[in-house]
């Protein structure tokens, strides 16, 4: 019986290293985050009080480095949303490493434009909290950093 376990012994180091393996894949997929992919450049989102179209200048965006955000947003009406208070917060999915929170600023009617920076390489939950007429609606995206 010896004979046979010694002659065992690799087969199953073989099978427990590749199910290891596997193992490390199956997690590394289902990471949150990982499987999620970045949204383009400009995305288009529709709220409870209009319309947003979020930009990222010069995508994807690069990490430890300011990035320009552009927010276009119209009422139900198709006319420029003007006067609101517009705030985004960055979250890297995944992980702790500490959100980034960044005020935009109205530049044009309608048009509120800021920079944020990402702290590293990754996909990034970016949220714009949008405040008008006494409501607040909150509008999140998916953005890609690299270094």
């Amino acid at each position: 019986m010896s004979v046979q376990k010694t002659k065992l012994a690799p087969v199953r180091m073989l099978l427990l290293s590749v199910g290891a393996g596997i193992a490390a894949i199956l997690l590394a997929l289902s990471w949150p985050g990982s499987a999620e992919e970045a949204a383009p450049p400009v995305t288009e989102h529709e709220f409870g009080h209009g319309r947003l179209v979020w930009t990222i200048d010069a995508y994807p965006a690069k990490a430890l480095r300011d990035n320009a955000f552009t927010v276009t947003v119209t009422g139900p009406d198709g006319k420029p949303l003007h006067g609101a208070k517009l705030a985004v917060n960055l979250d890297m999915l995944g992980m702790i490493c500490g959100d980034v929170d960044f005020a935009m600023t109205e530049v044009a009617p309608g048009t509120y434009a800021g920079s944020g920076v990402p702290l590293m390489a990754g996909t990034w939950k970016a949220t714009a909290t949008l405040e008008s007429g006494g409501q607040t609606y909150t509008v999140s995206r998916l953005l890609k950093a690299v270094r």
